[in-house]
């Protein structure tokens, strides 16, 4: 019995993305979405004076849970005329912290035509194992 190229070529697709952490993106209604293989996040902008707010969501997938021993951390990334209000955010630093959601608040300045970004260092576990992930954000 043979198998079809597509078949054959699925899992190794499967298993870069695992091993990577690649993901896919999506924008709805003023929140961008992105998807990894374990693990989805949600960014949404806000406005308080004249500072920006990137309200920054992680859940796990199905079977997926937020690491809660696995020291996370985001880091905003250095870029000209952008000023943000911490350079590290790490767990202590997040709004939420629990198995079903981690959530930071990145508060930051910059012009109304820049796009700001930031590395979040993850990990999520299911019932076997726990795996990590490095994500970089825009927003």
């Amino acid at each position: 019995m043979r198998m079809s190229i597509r078949r054959r070529v699925a899992p190794a697709a499967i298993a870069g993305l695992v091993i990577f952490g690649l993901s896919s993106a999506s924008v709805s209604a003023g929140t961008v979405k992105k998807s990894g293989p374990f693990y989805d996040v949600e960014i949404s902008k806000s406005k308080k004076g004249n500072k920006s707010i990137a309200t920054i969501k992680v859940t796990g997938k199905k079977g997926y849970h937020c690491n809660m021993l696995y020291p996370w951390k985001l880091t905003p990334a250095k870029a000209a005329g952008i000023a943000f209000d911490k350079p590290v955010y790490k767990k202590a630093d997040a709004k939420r912290f629990t198995e079903q959601a981690v959530v930071f608040e990145v508060v930051y300045s910059a012009s109304a035509d820049q796009r700001a970004s930031a590395t979040l260092k993850m990990s999520l576990c299911n019932d076997k194992q726990c795996d990590l992930a490095k994500e970089v954000l825009e927003f």
